[in-house]
Protein backbone atom coordinates (compact mmCIF):
# COMPACT_ATOMS: atom_id res chain seq x y z
CA UNK A 1 0.00 0.00 0.00
CA UNK A 2 0.91 3.68 -0.63
CA UNK A 3 2.84 5.10 2.20
CA UNK A 4 0.46 6.96 4.48
CA UNK A 5 3.15 9.59 6.44
CA UNK A 6 1.87 13.21 6.29
CA UNK A 7 4.31 14.93 3.93
CA UNK A 8 5.51 18.48 4.54
CA UNK A 9 4.40 21.81 2.38
CA UNK A 10 2.03 19.87 0.31
CA UNK A 11 0.86 22.67 -1.64
CA UNK A 12 4.05 23.81 -2.68
CA UNK A 13 5.45 20.33 -3.91
CA UNK A 14 2.28 20.80 -5.89
CA UNK A 15 2.71 24.45 -7.15
CA UNK A 16 6.09 23.43 -8.64
CA UNK A 17 5.06 20.25 -10.40
CA UNK A 18 2.22 22.06 -11.73
CA UNK A 19 4.57 25.25 -12.88
CA UNK A 20 7.15 22.43 -14.28
CA UNK A 21 4.48 20.72 -16.54
CA UNK A 22 3.00 23.83 -17.67
CA UNK A 23 6.75 25.27 -18.53
CA UNK A 24 6.61 21.50 -20.55
CA UNK A 25 3.77 21.95 -22.44
CA UNK A 26 4.56 25.67 -23.17
CA UNK A 27 7.82 24.69 -24.33
CA UNK A 28 6.08 21.76 -26.52
CA UNK A 29 3.82 23.94 -28.14
CA UNK A 30 6.55 26.64 -29.07
CA UNK A 31 7.92 24.11 -30.92
CA UNK A 32 4.74 23.05 -32.98
CA UNK A 33 3.82 26.25 -33.20
CA UNK A 34 7.92 26.63 -35.36
CA UNK A 35 7.02 24.51 -38.28
CA UNK A 36 11.04 22.93 -38.41
CA UNK A 37 10.57 19.90 -41.01
CA UNK A 38 12.45 17.60 -40.34
CA UNK A 39 12.93 14.84 -42.87
CA UNK A 40 11.40 11.89 -41.78
CA UNK A 41 12.20 9.85 -44.38
CA UNK A 42 16.21 9.75 -43.78
CA UNK A 43 16.98 6.40 -41.43
CA UNK A 44 19.42 8.77 -39.93
CA UNK A 45 16.90 11.15 -39.08
CA UNK A 46 14.74 8.72 -37.22
CA UNK A 47 17.83 7.07 -34.99
CA UNK A 48 18.46 10.40 -33.96
CA UNK A 49 14.48 10.92 -33.12
CA UNK A 50 14.98 8.12 -31.21
CA UNK A 51 18.31 8.84 -29.06
CA UNK A 52 16.26 12.37 -27.97
CA UNK A 53 13.48 10.61 -27.17
CA UNK A 54 15.32 8.57 -24.59
CA UNK A 55 17.43 11.05 -24.02
CA UNK A 56 14.51 13.77 -23.20
CA UNK A 57 12.44 11.28 -21.17
CA UNK A 58 15.48 10.74 -18.79
CA UNK A 59 16.21 14.90 -18.11
CA UNK A 60 12.21 15.60 -18.47
CA UNK A 61 10.64 12.54 -15.85
CA UNK A 62 13.23 9.90 -14.69
CA UNK A 63 15.64 13.01 -13.29
CA UNK A 64 13.21 14.97 -11.63
CA UNK A 65 11.12 12.41 -9.98
CA UNK A 66 14.15 11.11 -8.05
CA UNK A 67 15.47 14.35 -7.34
CA UNK A 68 12.22 15.22 -6.12
CA UNK A 69 12.09 12.18 -3.67
CA UNK A 70 15.55 12.23 -2.28
CA UNK A 71 14.87 15.60 -1.47
CA UNK A 72 11.64 16.98 -0.83
CA UNK A 73 10.23 13.38 0.59
CA UNK A 74 11.19 11.60 4.05
CA UNK A 75 11.00 8.36 2.87
CA UNK A 76 13.33 9.20 -0.02
CA UNK A 77 13.70 6.29 -2.86
CA UNK A 78 10.36 4.01 -1.59
CA UNK A 79 7.91 7.30 -2.09
CA UNK A 80 7.78 6.36 -6.21
CA UNK A 81 6.89 2.98 -5.35
CA UNK A 82 9.85 1.37 -7.31
CA UNK A 83 11.06 -0.48 -4.30
CA UNK A 84 7.37 -1.96 -3.33
CA UNK A 85 7.21 -5.44 -4.41
CA UNK A 86 4.08 -6.21 -6.06
CA UNK A 87 2.21 -9.91 -5.98
CA UNK A 88 2.49 -11.65 -8.97
CA UNK A 89 -1.30 -12.20 -9.17
CA UNK A 90 -1.40 -8.27 -9.41
CA UNK A 91 0.92 -7.81 -12.15
CA UNK A 92 -0.90 -10.78 -14.17
CA UNK A 93 -4.30 -9.19 -13.81
CA UNK A 94 -2.73 -4.97 -14.53
CA UNK A 95 -1.44 -7.11 -18.08
CA UNK A 96 -4.61 -8.59 -18.63
CA UNK A 97 -6.77 -5.92 -18.06
CA UNK A 98 -4.95 -3.48 -20.27
CA UNK A 99 -5.41 -6.01 -22.71
CA UNK A 100 -8.87 -6.25 -22.26
CA UNK A 101 -9.40 -2.64 -22.88
CA UNK A 102 -8.58 -1.88 -26.16
CA UNK A 103 -11.92 -1.75 -27.83
CA UNK A 104 -13.57 0.59 -24.93
CA UNK A 105 -10.16 2.86 -25.65
CA UNK A 106 -10.54 2.40 -29.28
CA UNK A 107 -14.35 3.54 -28.93
CA UNK A 108 -13.65 6.41 -26.42
CA UNK A 109 -11.37 7.10 -29.26
CA UNK A 110 -13.88 7.59 -31.56
CA UNK A 111 -16.30 9.28 -29.43
CA UNK A 112 -13.27 12.29 -28.91
CA UNK A 113 -12.20 12.12 -32.60
CA UNK A 114 -15.83 13.34 -33.73
CA UNK A 115 -16.40 16.59 -30.28
CA UNK A 116 -16.31 19.65 -32.08
CA UNK A 117 -16.00 23.08 -30.53
CA UNK A 118 -17.94 25.95 -31.11
CA UNK A 119 -17.13 28.37 -33.88
CA UNK A 120 -15.54 30.61 -31.38
CA UNK A 121 -12.97 28.38 -30.83
CA UNK A 122 -12.37 27.42 -34.35
CA UNK A 123 -8.59 28.62 -34.06
CA UNK A 124 -7.54 26.19 -31.56
CA UNK A 125 -9.87 23.53 -32.77
CA UNK A 126 -7.67 23.96 -35.69
CA UNK A 127 -4.19 23.90 -33.68
CA UNK A 128 -4.99 20.91 -32.04
CA UNK A 129 -5.98 19.11 -35.58
CA UNK A 130 -2.19 20.08 -36.61
CA UNK A 131 -0.73 19.15 -33.50
CA UNK A 132 -2.59 15.67 -33.91
CA UNK A 133 -1.69 15.48 -37.69
CA UNK A 134 1.73 15.87 -36.48
CA UNK A 135 2.27 13.76 -34.05
CA UNK A 136 0.77 10.95 -35.97
CA UNK A 137 3.56 11.58 -38.73
CA UNK A 138 5.90 11.40 -35.67
CA UNK A 139 4.84 8.05 -34.59
CA UNK A 140 4.24 6.40 -37.87
CA UNK A 141 8.05 7.53 -38.85
CA UNK A 142 9.45 6.41 -35.55
CA UNK A 143 8.03 2.88 -35.87
CA UNK A 144 8.68 2.15 -39.53
CA UNK A 145 10.97 -0.70 -40.29
CA UNK A 146 9.86 -4.64 -40.47
CA UNK A 147 13.69 -5.96 -38.81
CA UNK A 148 13.57 -7.96 -35.32
CA UNK A 149 16.17 -5.45 -34.22
CA UNK A 150 13.94 -2.44 -35.20
CA UNK A 151 10.86 -3.81 -33.28
CA UNK A 152 13.61 -4.66 -30.30
CA UNK A 153 15.12 -0.58 -30.26
CA UNK A 154 11.08 0.64 -30.62
CA UNK A 155 9.73 -2.32 -27.54
CA UNK A 156 12.53 -0.23 -25.19
CA UNK A 157 12.30 3.77 -26.44
CA UNK A 158 8.65 4.11 -27.09
CA UNK A 159 7.67 1.51 -24.88
CA UNK A 160 9.31 0.41 -21.82
CA UNK A 161 11.06 4.10 -21.46
CA UNK A 162 8.03 5.64 -22.25
CA UNK A 163 6.20 3.25 -19.38
CA UNK A 164 8.97 3.89 -16.88
CA UNK A 165 9.49 7.67 -16.89
CA UNK A 166 5.66 8.47 -17.26
CA UNK A 167 4.75 5.97 -14.54
CA UNK A 168 7.53 7.08 -12.39
CA UNK A 169 6.50 10.92 -13.02
CA UNK A 170 2.40 11.04 -13.00
CA UNK A 171 1.82 8.36 -10.70
CA UNK A 172 4.82 7.85 -8.36
CA UNK A 173 5.16 11.67 -7.93
CA UNK A 174 2.39 13.80 -9.41
CA UNK A 175 -0.71 11.50 -7.79
CA UNK A 176 0.96 10.94 -4.56
CA UNK A 177 1.43 15.08 -4.01
CA UNK A 178 -2.63 15.16 -5.31
CA UNK A 179 -2.72 12.76 -2.47
CA UNK A 180 -1.25 14.75 0.66
CA UNK A 181 -2.95 18.11 -0.97
CA UNK A 182 -7.03 16.75 -1.59
CA UNK A 183 -6.59 14.66 1.53
CA UNK A 184 -8.86 12.20 -1.39
CA UNK A 185 -7.16 9.75 -2.71
CA UNK A 186 -9.83 9.39 -5.92
CA UNK A 187 -9.52 12.71 -6.64
CA UNK A 188 -5.48 12.33 -6.84
CA UNK A 189 -6.09 9.66 -9.48
CA UNK A 190 -8.61 11.22 -11.42
CA UNK A 191 -7.13 14.84 -11.26
CA UNK A 192 -3.55 12.84 -12.14
CA UNK A 193 -5.19 11.41 -14.84
CA UNK A 194 -6.57 14.35 -16.73
CA UNK A 195 -2.95 16.04 -16.42
CA UNK A 196 -1.37 13.12 -17.58
CA UNK A 197 -3.57 13.29 -20.90
CA UNK A 198 -3.39 16.79 -21.23
CA UNK A 199 0.52 16.90 -20.90
CA UNK A 200 0.48 15.07 -24.16
CA UNK A 201 -1.12 17.77 -26.43
CA UNK A 202 -3.35 15.45 -28.34
CA UNK A 203 -7.02 16.32 -27.47
CA UNK A 204 -8.45 13.89 -29.75
CA UNK A 205 -7.28 11.24 -27.68
CA UNK A 206 -7.72 12.95 -24.16
CA UNK A 207 -11.16 10.93 -23.24
CA UNK A 208 -9.02 7.50 -24.02
CA UNK A 209 -6.03 8.56 -22.61
CA UNK A 210 -7.48 10.24 -19.26
CA UNK A 211 -9.03 6.83 -19.04
CA UNK A 212 -6.18 4.86 -19.21
CA UNK A 213 -4.34 7.71 -16.47
CA UNK A 214 -7.12 6.74 -14.19
CA UNK A 215 -6.77 2.94 -14.70
CA UNK A 216 -2.90 3.09 -13.82
CA UNK A 217 -3.95 5.49 -11.31
CA UNK A 218 -5.82 2.47 -9.13
CA UNK A 219 -3.24 0.07 -9.97
CA UNK A 220 -1.06 2.28 -7.81
CA UNK A 221 -3.19 3.43 -5.03
CA UNK A 222 -4.44 -0.09 -4.63
CA UNK A 223 -1.01 -2.09 -4.85
CA UNK A 224 1.41 0.58 -3.40
CA UNK A 225 3.97 -0.65 -6.09
CA UNK A 226 4.24 0.92 -9.16
CA UNK A 227 5.12 -1.98 -10.97
CA UNK A 228 1.97 -2.93 -12.22
CA UNK A 229 1.07 0.01 -13.70
CA UNK A 230 4.51 -0.07 -15.98
CA UNK A 231 3.61 -3.27 -16.68
CA UNK A 232 -0.01 -2.01 -17.93
CA UNK A 233 1.53 1.09 -19.43
CA UNK A 234 4.40 -1.15 -21.49
CA UNK A 235 1.94 -3.46 -22.82
CA UNK A 236 -0.71 -0.48 -24.00
CA UNK A 237 2.27 0.88 -26.10
CA UNK A 238 4.03 -2.73 -26.72
CA UNK A 239 0.92 -3.75 -28.30
CA UNK A 240 0.76 -0.78 -30.59
CA UNK A 241 4.12 -1.22 -31.81
CA UNK A 242 4.10 -4.82 -32.34
CA UNK A 243 1.00 -4.83 -34.39
CA UNK A 244 2.17 -2.10 -35.96
CA UNK A 245 5.57 -3.73 -36.97
CA UNK A 246 3.67 -6.85 -38.02
CA UNK A 247 1.68 -4.82 -40.29
CA UNK A 248 4.62 -3.60 -41.79
CA UNK A 249 5.87 -6.80 -42.57
CA UNK A 250 2.66 -7.56 -44.05
CA UNK A 251 2.20 -10.61 -41.86
CA UNK A 252 -1.17 -8.64 -40.64
CA UNK A 253 -3.95 -6.50 -42.46
CA UNK A 254 -6.23 -6.15 -39.02
CA UNK A 255 -6.37 -2.42 -37.81
CA UNK A 256 -6.19 -2.64 -34.07
CA UNK A 257 -7.69 1.07 -33.93
CA UNK A 258 -10.95 -0.16 -35.42
CA UNK A 259 -11.75 -2.92 -33.17
CA UNK A 260 -15.06 -1.78 -31.46
CA UNK A 261 -15.85 0.73 -33.45
CA UNK A 262 -16.72 -0.88 -36.31
CA UNK A 263 -20.88 -2.24 -37.06
CA UNK A 264 -22.35 -4.65 -34.50
CA UNK A 265 -19.13 -4.08 -32.35
CA UNK A 266 -20.82 -3.03 -29.61
CA UNK A 267 -20.92 -5.70 -27.37
CA UNK A 268 -16.66 -6.05 -27.64
CA UNK A 269 -16.87 -2.41 -25.72
CA UNK A 270 -19.43 -3.80 -23.28
CA UNK A 271 -16.96 -7.14 -22.48
CA UNK A 272 -14.26 -5.00 -23.02
CA UNK A 273 -15.54 -2.47 -20.07
CA UNK A 274 -16.80 -5.35 -17.94
CA UNK A 275 -13.65 -7.22 -17.89
CA UNK A 276 -11.31 -3.86 -17.27
CA UNK A 277 -13.76 -3.00 -14.18
CA UNK A 278 -13.29 -6.32 -12.73
CA UNK A 279 -9.71 -6.26 -13.45
CA UNK A 280 -9.75 -3.53 -10.98
CA UNK A 281 -11.58 -5.45 -8.45
CA UNK A 282 -9.59 -8.30 -8.26
CA UNK A 283 -6.27 -6.09 -7.82
CA UNK A 284 -8.21 -4.36 -4.87
CA UNK A 285 -9.68 -7.37 -3.17
CA UNK A 286 -6.47 -9.66 -3.52
CA UNK A 287 -4.64 -6.20 -2.03
CA UNK A 288 -6.59 -5.43 0.50
CA UNK A 289 -6.21 -9.61 1.79
CA UNK A 290 -2.51 -9.10 1.31
CA UNK A 291 -2.54 -5.92 3.63
CA UNK A 292 -4.79 -7.86 6.09
CA UNK A 293 -2.85 -10.90 6.04
CA UNK A 294 0.87 -8.97 6.30
CA UNK A 295 -0.87 -6.52 9.48
CA UNK A 296 -2.05 -9.82 10.93
CA UNK A 297 1.53 -11.81 10.72
CA UNK A 298 3.18 -8.60 12.24
CA UNK A 299 1.08 -8.53 15.03
CA UNK A 300 -0.23 -4.78 14.02
CA UNK A 301 -4.18 -4.97 13.96
CA UNK A 302 -4.12 -0.87 13.62
CA UNK A 303 -5.04 0.83 10.63
CA UNK A 304 -5.44 -2.32 8.45
CA UNK A 305 -7.90 -0.35 6.11
CA UNK A 306 -6.39 0.08 2.59
CA UNK A 307 -5.63 3.51 1.67
CA UNK A 308 -7.99 3.71 -1.04
CA UNK A 309 -10.86 3.51 0.65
Amino acid sequence: MQNNEEESQSGLKLSVILLFIFALGFLTFIDDKSGIEMNLDNPKTIAILKLLQTISVLIVFILPSFLFAIFWTKSKIPYLGIATKPAFSTLLIAGTGMLMALPMINWLAEINLHMQFPEAFSGIEAWMKHSEERATLLTDALTKGTTIDVLILNLFVIALMAAFSEELFFRGVLQKVLNECTRNKHVGVWVGAILFSAFHMQFYGFLPRMMMGAYLGYLFLWSGSLWPGILAHFINNGMAVFLIWLSNRGEINVDADKVGIQENEWVYVVISFVMVTMSLLLVYRKEKKRLLLAKTNHGDTENTELHGE
